[in-house]
Parts: structure tokens; sequence; C-alpha cells
């Protein structure tokens, strides 16, 4: 019994201390950050629960246990309350870290817990004592049951016995005494633990003060006052810091209540702080308030959360002056209005400019179209026109063509910087492309003697633009290569593929070449770089239009020029490949030409401008023997033809040079002639928009590319049924066509 006593002594001692090295540990962790201070904590940490269950098990007495009982919920609750601190401080909230440990409800647990510890091991001690004098009293009567028994038969033994009492007793003695030392050294070695833990404590205290007072940030803790029925009536200020009296300008605030400093802000104090202290889940906003003794508005940004625990009355508030900040975010905000007024400014002027130039471009085609008329009229008129009124019509010809040239040029540019250029992306066959260009560019070239040589294409060179604008690009450049070069000069054209996604079209001249100060004008609209006076007639837009073109094509253009050699103008576009057939290649056995019977012969009209298109649904059509095509490259030759051939059906592009499929359809609808004809929409606008506007304007079908021929094919009979039992066939006459 004795035994165990001294084993309950040194373990209540040693639990004492170790909650004493944890509340140090914890400190030091939230003053500094410093991970090392919570290895002595996190080494006892887990087993701070199991010492105070050994020390239920080996107590005995039932005051010590009910002592042993009270301490259990105090050493949980110190537990939690150093984990809180530590969480906080390692979610990098120092603010309330240092708070949660100010607020003394530490030190007040850690008071209870010395005070219940050392009622225990006062009874301990007691009961230690109590086992010492009962064993003393056993060997007494130990000794005197001996001497009794054994007085008759064991005389001689006496002076033995006497010897061993005597010893025994100074054995006890002796050991007493031991025991009491080392109680005694325990005891000293836990109060200068306690003194370090005091000091560690001082410490802390005065660096949390030196933090309070030297942070730039207002703060202060604010208290929820209490009636004597538990309602909240007012709220009062416990402390500041210095950065509060110098952000707010008031000043010997501590123990002021709000209704003493602003009343009428009392509801939105309850309403704002109350929900921290009800709740306790901090809150951050931003707030405007009057600057005392100004009229003047303050900004503030505020932290706000509760300390002190779950029943703890008491908000914690962190606050800044952003008012500077205010001011300059609305002075941005200004500035930007400002910024989007001129651009809309902006915008609504370079719209006016191009519905200007676009509106006086048309306007002036109509006479100039009678000027030209009249003076080729003139010319080749009878009788023949004499010498000098020939070089007059000459020049007013050249005069007007060389204008009709530059409102062309114009309007394209209108077009292009309206954002109302619509392209036709699809698969263009580059050597297609080239041998047009070819065709229209050698004769001018042998006007000139300049020697043009177009370098072999290859077949399965096909890019991703617009096959009219690239032929339009390529137009302007072999053009300007063949003006603007020497006599008897050269020119090449080239294609090649460095680059795995991109074709690059290179056009080189043998002219005068470009210095480096012209070449950083070249894309200017209306700069000739010096030509002006020069003999070579121009509008200084084509290389304008031609370079915005390209982009929007997804492709680059560029330059490479040396004075008295020549230049090199190339342009990249996108690679795509060849159009071919979709995945569904065969053919529904309801589609197949029919092997016996004779039906009519049906026309097919196609308004295609890419030869590859055409040459597929030839392809396609040429099985059927029961339908023939007809086709036309552009969207007016198209009406023409459907006007003449009255077809059964048309099959009909969306971007076409001269009108568009979508007007061209609007030209048949308003025919009576055409009108009944159903007319498929064919088109690589394959967007879920381009489809319904398609159709709510009028198509009967809208397939986009590549083909799929059997949702071709049942398009096409569907179309061709329809135009069979139409109400109004019976009454139509077709021609006939030899």
């Amino acid at each position: 019994m004795r035994k165990r006593s001294r084993v309950v002594l040194i373990r209540a001692n040693g639990l004492l201390s170790v909650l004493i090295d944890s509340e140090a540990a914890m400190r030091g962790y939230v003053l500094t950050g410093d991970e090392a201070f919570l290895e002595p904590y996190l080494a006892v940490r887990d087993r701070i629960r199991g010492n105070l269950q050994e020390l239920r098990q080996l107590t005995l007495i039932p005051a010590a246990e009910n002592r042993l009982e009270a301490l259990v919920p105090l050493v949980d609750a110190r537990l939690a309350h150093i984990s809180q601190a530590v969480e906080l401080r390692r979610n990098h909230d120092e603010a309330a870290a240092v708070a949660l440990v100010s607020s003394g409800q530490g030190r007040r647990l850690m008071d209870s817990i010395r005070a219940v510890m050392s009622r225990y091991i006062s009874l301990e001690e007691g009961m230690q004592a109590k086992h010492d004098a009962e064993f003393q009293s056993s060997m007494r009567n130990l000794f005197a049951t001996i001497v009794t028994t054994s007085l008759l038969m064991l005389l001689f033994a006496l002076a033995f016995a006497y010897s061993f009492y005597r010893e025994t007793q100074q054995r006890l003695k002796n050991l007493v005494h031991l025991e009491t030392r080392k109680s005694l050294e325990i005891q000293e070695r836990t109060n200068t633990q306690l003194q370090q833990a005091n000091v560690t404590l001082q410490l802390s205290e005065e660096r949390y003060r030196t933090l309070f007072e030297s942070i730039d940030e207002g703060f202060c803790i604010i208290e929820m006052i209490y009636d004597e029925h538990e309602n909240p009536v007012d709220w009062r200020y416990l402390e500041v810091n210095p950065s509060f009296d110098k952000q707010t300008g008031i000043h010997e605030i501590t123990g002021k209540r709000i209704r003493e400093l602003a009343p009428e802000h009392e509801e939105y104090w309850f309403e704002t702080y109350g929900n921290v202290v009800l709740t306790g889940k901090p809150i951050r906003f931003v707030n405007e308030a009057k600057a005392i003794n100004s009229i003047d508005s303050r900004w503030f940004d505020l932290y706000a959360f509760r300390v002190g625990g779950r029943d703890s009355r008491k908000v914690a508030v962190l606050f800044t002056d952003i008012t500077e900040r205010k001011r300059l975010d609305q002075a941005l905000q200004d500035k930007y209005a400002e910024l989007e007024s001129a651009k809309a400014v902006a915008e609504k002027a370079s719209r006016a400019k191009s519905d200007f130039l676009s509106s006086m471009s048309h306007e002036l085609r109509t006479p100039l179209n009678a000027i030209l008329g009249f003076a080729q009229l003139l010319e080749a008129g009878s009788p023949p026109p004499t010498a000098a009124q020939t070089v007059r019509l000459h020049q007013i010809i050249k005069a007007g063509w060389y204008l009709l040239e530059l409102i062309n040029e114009i309007l394209d540019l209108a077009v292009i910087e309206s954002g109302q250029l619509s392209l036709s992306r699809e698969a263009v066959s580059l050597i297609d492309v080239m041998r047009e260009c070819q065709a229209m560019i050698e004769p001018q070239a042998q006007q000139r003697g300049i020697q043009i040589d177009f370098l072999p294409f290859d077949h399965t060179w096909f890019a991703n633009a617009d096959r009219t604008r690239v032929k339009q690009v390529l137009i302007n450049l072999l053009s300007n290569a063949i003006k603007y070069n020497r006599k008897l000069g050269t020119v090449k054209v080239a294609c090649t593929t460095g680059m795995p996604d991109r074709l690059r079209i290179s056009i080189k001249d043998s002219g005068e070449g470009l210095s480096a100060e012209k070449m950083a004008q070249l894309f200017q609209p209306f700069n000739r770089l010096g030509q002006e006076t020069g003999g070579e007639e121009g509008t200084g837009i084509g290389l304008v239009v031609t370079k915005r073109l390209v982009e929007l094509m997804g492709g680059t253009i560029g330059v490479e020029s040396t004075v008295g050699v020549g230049s090199e103008f190339w342009i990249e576009l996108v690679v795509d490949v060849a159009p071919q057939l979709a995945a569904s290649s065969t053919m529904p056995a309801e589609l197949e030409p029919q092997a016996n019977g004779n039906p009519a012969l049906r026309t097919l009209l196609y308004v295609e401008d890419n030869p590859a298109n055409l040459m597929l649904v030839e392809q396609i059509i040429e099985s059927h023997t029961h339908v023939r095509m007809l086709s036309a490259r552009d969207g007016n030759l198209g009406v023409q033809l459907a006007r003449a051939h009255l077809p059964d059906v048309i099959l009909m592009d969306i971007n076409l040079p001269g009108i568009n499929g979508i007007e061209a359809l609007k030209v048949l609808r308003a025919d009576p002639t055409t009108a009944h004809i159903p007319v498929i929409a064919l088109s690589a606008n394959a967007m879920p928009g381009d489809v319904a506007k398609g159709l709510a304007i009028g198509f009967f079908r809208y397939l986009t590319n590549p083909i799929k021929i059997d949702e071709f094919m049942k398009a096409l009979d569907s179309a061709l049924e329809h135009e069979e039992t139409a109400p109004a066939r019976a009454d139509r006459s077709r021609p006939r066509d030899g």
C-alpha cells in the first residue's frame, strides 16, 4: 500500500508537470509560429488521458477518486483549448490564436487543475502517512506477540530480539526519510518548472502586448452587455490598440459604451457583431463611416471574430482604412466608363464611315457605268473618232477603269472593317486556283514583257480558306509583282510545305526592292510608298485588303525585300484535306439506280464556285441515269440558269461570288416561274445557328459538308418527289433543251 501511494504521488506530479509543459509549448508556438515549441506538447499529448486513467485505477481513496473525476473535464477542456490555439496558428490566423491565449481561459483552467491536483496529492500523502503509521503499529504488535509467546522459551534471545527491533526501527526511519527526501525533490522540481512556465507566460504576454501595440491595423475587443433578464442592451470597449485611435480619431475609448459614442449605430452593431457572438462565425465586410469631427466618409475593411469560447460575449475586430484604395477604384471605374464611352463613339464613327463608304461606292457605280459605256461606244463608233479624240477617249476610259478599281477596293476594305464580310471556309485545291490565276495574269505579264514562272503545284495541296478570296489575294500580289517589276523582269511563283499545318505560297519578283523605311509603311491604307508620281496606277489599298483577307482566313502574310534585287511576298494558309465522301459510303438499296423502267429525265442545278465540290457531286449523280446536272459558278448565273431551264431541284452553296445563296433564294422565291422549285442548301457553314437560319428563310433542306451519300440522296429524292406532286406542277410548262 505504501508503494502504491508512492507511485500515485509520482504519477500525479508527473501529470501536473506535463500539463504545465504543454501550456508553455502552446504559448511559444502561438507567438512565434515555430514548430519546435510544440515538440514537448506533441510528445505527451496522446499519453495525458492514459496517465489520468492509470491514476484513477491506482487510487483507492474515495475522496481522491472524486478529485480525479473532477479533474477529467478540466484536463479535457485544457487540451481542447491548447489544440484550438495550435490549429488557429497553423491556419495563419495569428490574431485569433493570440486572442484565444490572451482570453485568460487557459490560465483559469490551469489554476483549477493545480487546485484539484494539490488536494488530490494532499489526500494521497495523508494516506501514505497513515500507511506508515499502520505499518509501524503492525510491526510493534508483531514484536509484542513474539516476545509474549516466546518469553519463557526464548529468554536467551531477548538481546537478539531487542537488537533486531532496534535495527528494524532504524531501517524504517531511514526508509521514511528517503521517501520524504524524494518527495521534496520532486516538489522542488515541480516548483522550478512552474517558475519557468510563469516566466514563459510572462514573455508571451509581453510579446502579445508588443504585437498588439505595434500592428498598423486597428484592433479592439468589444463585449456585449446583458441586462438582468439576459437581454442584450449595449456594447462596451474592453481594449483598443494605438492604431485604433489613429485610424478612427477616437481617444480614451476603453470602458465606454456605444450608446455614449454613436447611439445611431446601435442597431447596426447588434445586427453585425451580435450575429458573431450568437453563431461564432467570423465575418469580413467593408463599411463606410463618418470620420470624427469631419464630414468626410472613411472606408474600412473589417474582420470580426468571437474570442473566449462558446459562451463568450466578446468580439475582436481587426480593421484597416481603405479609403484611398476605394477612391482609386472609383477613379479607375470612372476612367473605364470614359474609355467605354470613347470606344462606343469610335465604333459608331467607324461603322458610320464604313456605311458611308459602302453607300457612296454603290452610288458611284451607276454614273461610272454610263461614262465607261458611252466612252467605249464612241471609241468603236462610226465614223471612227479622230486621233486627238481617240487619245482623249483612252484617257477617259483609263481613268474610268482606275476609278472602278478604287471603288471596288474601298468597298472591300469597308466591308472588312465593318466586320460584315462572310467567308466560306472549305477545302480549296491550290493547283486549281493557281491555274485560274495563271490564265488571268499571263496576258498582263506578256503585255509588259515579264517572264512569269509557275513552279509545279502538287494536286494533293488543299488549304482551308475561301476560294474566291484566295484568288483575289493571289491576283493582287501577282499584279503588283508585274506592275512594279523592271523591264523584261521575272516573277516566280512557288508553294512549299515547311510546316506540318501550313502551306506557303511565295511570289518573287526582280523589281527595285524596298528599303527598311518603306517596308515599315507597306500595309498602310492609301500609302503607295512614293509611287504616286510614277507611271503605274494604283490605289494604295490592295495590300491592306490582301492582308486583312489572309488574316481572316487564319493565315499570315509577309515580305522579304532587298533594294536593287527584288521582293518576295508570301502568304501562309492552314492545311486542309482533300474533299471526300463521308464515312457512310454505302448507298441504301432504295437509292440505287433502277435497273428496270425508264423514269423521266430530271434536272439538278448545282450552284457552286468550288470545282472540287462540283466534281464530287457530279460523280455521285453519274450513276443515276434519270438525273442530269447543270452547274453555275456564281449566284447571278445560277438564277439565270434556273429561269432558263426550270430545273426540278436546285443545290445551292451559301457563300458565292456575286450574290450569295441566301440572296439567290430570295430572288428565286420572288419570281413566280421559279418559286415552286425546291432549293437544297449545301454549305461548309455547319453551325446550328446557320442551319436553323437557312431552314427559316425557305431552304427545302440544309446539308453540310462533307457530303453523306445516303443523306444527300434522301434529300434529293424527297425534293424530286415534292416537286413532282406539287399542285402547281400540272399548270406549268417546261422548256425542252436540245
